[in-house]
């Protein structure tokens, strides 16, 4: 066992275990309602995609597919890219790579976190990364980084994807 990525999670489950843990009873109740109303937090899915059972992991898949809202196909998006597997990564991967309300709202929160960056503005970028302008150096580098997040196979892949529309803004000369 890893010991560091214990202690992480551990950390994690003591901050944020309320939440997630009232998150999952209702995802395993079929209760979709608390997660269509706010986008949850990269923390939050850690723990959530750590104590989620297979039922809940089904029911999410469902969610992230199918979901009545994109906040909803988002949050079960995010909970099964952190699910260890490669099975959860391709989905995530193609329903990232399909649609697009999913992966404006997963680059926004991926844009924030690695770029501490305000909601809005992040959303602003996810929405045109031909604004960033002088950010785009640093954004590239914080991307950069995060296509090698092994916990989140869909900030690896909204990394991925944003590094590659930010590739025409980046010169040689910084």
């Amino acid at each position: 066992m890893n010991r560091r990525a214990f202690m992480n999670l551990a950390a994690l489950a003591v901050s944020h275990g309320k939440l997630a843990g009232e998150l999952v009873a209702s995802a395993a109740g079929g209760d979709s309602g608390p997660l269509m109303t706010v986008q949850t937090t990269h923390a939050t899915d850690l723990v959530i995609a750590a104590i989620a059972d297979t039922s809940t992991t089904h029911r999410l898949r469902t969610w992230m597919e199918d979901g009545g809202s994109p906040v909803l196909r988002v949050n079960a998006a995010g909970i099964l890219a952190k699910r260890p597997g490669q099975e959860s990564a391709l989905q995530v991967a193609r329903v990232l790579g399909n649609d697009a309300e999913v992966r404006g709202l997963y680059s926004t929160a991926v844009l924030a976190r690695v770029g501490g960056l305000e909601w809005d503005v992040a959303g602003a970028l996810a929405a045109d990364l031909g604004t960033a302008g002088p950010q785009a150096h640093f954004l590239a580098a914080r991307l950069a980084a995060e296509t090698m997040n092994a916990r989140d196979a869909g900030a690896r892949w909204c990394a991925a994807a944003m590094l590659r529309d930010l590739t025409p803004l980046l010169s040689w000369e910084s």
